[in-house]
């Protein structure tokens, strides 16, 4: 079962003049020439991140997004129409916020922190900026000192507001901030103290 918008595994089945079909079960999926390492032949598995392209095909690519499914990133803003923004996420195609998935409007050369996710009306991958009703402190899966990843969220009167393991919130105060931290910034911490909201 392939998954759009992470990284699969997938056997090379055929080639063609412009690249290599993947197998997916399917008709397959392709892998463009510019993309395929050089000495890849029939036969062999390799690592790919799958895709849409501007034709709403499913393409497979050796580059390496800024981020994947389930991740939260920050973004820089390449262009905005009347009902999206398009931000790059390090591949050929920028993804897609659209308007009702903006906190305050987006606009070219800001950076915003996004989650990426799949679309359930297109199937595609999209980001959003409306992340914190998909973080919860009700069920927490992390315990006292216990080392998570910390992303810097957004700032507070008494520190910062920090997303732990991309599933949970919490504030960094601050009297235990020891370095220079930006909206983005992501680090390694230690939960102090568990308090559910």
């Amino acid at each position: 079962m392939i998954q759009v918008g992470s990284y699969n595994n997938l056997k090379v089945n055929r080639r063609v003049d412009f690249g290599f079909y993947l197998d997916d079960g399917g008709e397959g999926i392709l892998l463009p020439k510019r993309f395929a390492p050089k000495d890849l032949r029939i036969g062999d598995e390799i690592k790919v991140f799958l895709y849409h392209d501007s034709d709403n095909r499913i393409i497979a690519t050796t580059q390496e997004p800024k981020g994947i499914v389930g991740d939260i990133v920050l973004l820089k803003c390449v262009s905005t129409t009347g009902a999206a923004a398009f931000l790059d996420w390090g591949l050929m195609k920028d993804i897609f916020v659209a308007k009702s998935q903006q906190l305050m409007g987006m606009h070219p050369g800001g950076e915003y922190l996004v989650k990426i996710y799949i679309d359930n009306q297109t199937g595609r991958v999209a980001a959003t900026e409306k992340i914190e009703f998909q973080l919860s402190n009700e069920n927490l899966t992390v315990k006292e000192l216990e080392e998570v990843d910390l992303l810097a969220y957004r700032k507070s009167d008494i520190g910062y507001v920090m997303i732990i393991n991309n599933l949970h919130t919490g504030v960094l105060h601050d009297n235990e901030v020891f370095r220079d931290i930006n909206i983005g910034d992501r680090f390694k911490g230690f939960i102090k103290k568990n308090i559910t909201r």
